[in-house]
């Protein structure tokens, strides 16, 4: 009893070695389990970071300049845009971005078959107003340039009758997005398919038609050119398309 009483005192709870150091017995570490988190909720995803539209443009034309070129005062055209949005804030946001359009028609000007052709480029200014699972209103500025060529095949002169213009176009439009699919899943980030319409007014400056043979230099043939006046490329305008978000 004696030797267990003195074998208690001796030996501590805690062991302390020469150096006076304590050797403490090992314990487990603490296991930390951190949990993925989780995407936020309150992203509305169905605005989209970018946006590609293809579709088709008509756009009707009173220019006096243009009726040697149609029999109809309209003008078709391919409609190509693509955007990002850089700003939102509650159901608003702004999205910057390019379009381009294209189209061409013909026509017979003083018995010699007529073409005119025209490529826009602008750039796209639109503001947004979004409304949940139905979509989006929007208001679109787009100024830009376009390059106009006209041509009539003149069967007395050597060459094509023609002349080609870079000139300050702008457009002004309003029109309405209808979210397609997925309509209702506002947090997945995925592709959506979207129908929209829009009319407006556009403006292309005005051009004298002074067309003319494009004869090499030092061509010995005499042709006069024809004045068709001036053409203004100005008028009411709608654009339909398809386009997708993601």
């Amino acid at each position: 009893m004696k030797l267990l009483t003195i074998l208690i005192a001796i030996v501590p709870a805690t062991f302390t070695t020469g150096a006076g150091a304590q050797l403490a017995l090992p314990t487990q570490p603490d296991t930390v389990h951190s949990e993925p988190a989780a995407p936020p909720s309150n992203v509305d995803r169905r605005e989209g970071s970018w946006r590609i539209e293809a579709g088709y443009r008509g756009s009707f034309v009173p220019s006096s300049g243009y009726g040697p070129f149609s029999t109809n005062e309209y003008f078709p055209e391919f409609s190509l845009a693509a955007s990002r949005t850089l700003f939102a804030r509650g159901p608003f946001s702004f999205a910057p971005g390019l379009a381009w359009d294209f189209g061409s028609t013909g026509a017979t000007a003083r018995g010699d078959p007529s073409s005119f052709s025209m490529q826009r480029v602008t750039v796209s200014l639109e503001g947004r107003v979004h409304l949940g699972p139905w979509g989006y209103a929007y208001l679109r500025a787009a100024p830009g340039a376009a390059m106009q060529k006209a041509q009539i095949d003149d069967a007395s002169s050597p060459d094509p009758l023609a002349k080609s213009q870079w000139l300050f176009a702008t457009d002004l439009s309003a029109g309405y997005a209808w979210l397609l699919w997925p309509r209702w899943e506002r947090s997945v980030l995925e592709p959506r398919l979207w129908l929209q319409g829009e009319g407006g007014y556009g403006w292309v400056a005005g051009d004298r038609l002074a067309l003319a043979p494009a004869l090499p230099s030092g061509s010995t043939d005499r042709t006069s050119g024809v004045d068709l006046g001036t053409l203004a490329m100005q008028g009411a305008f709608f654009r339909l398309a398809a386009a997708v978000s993601f």
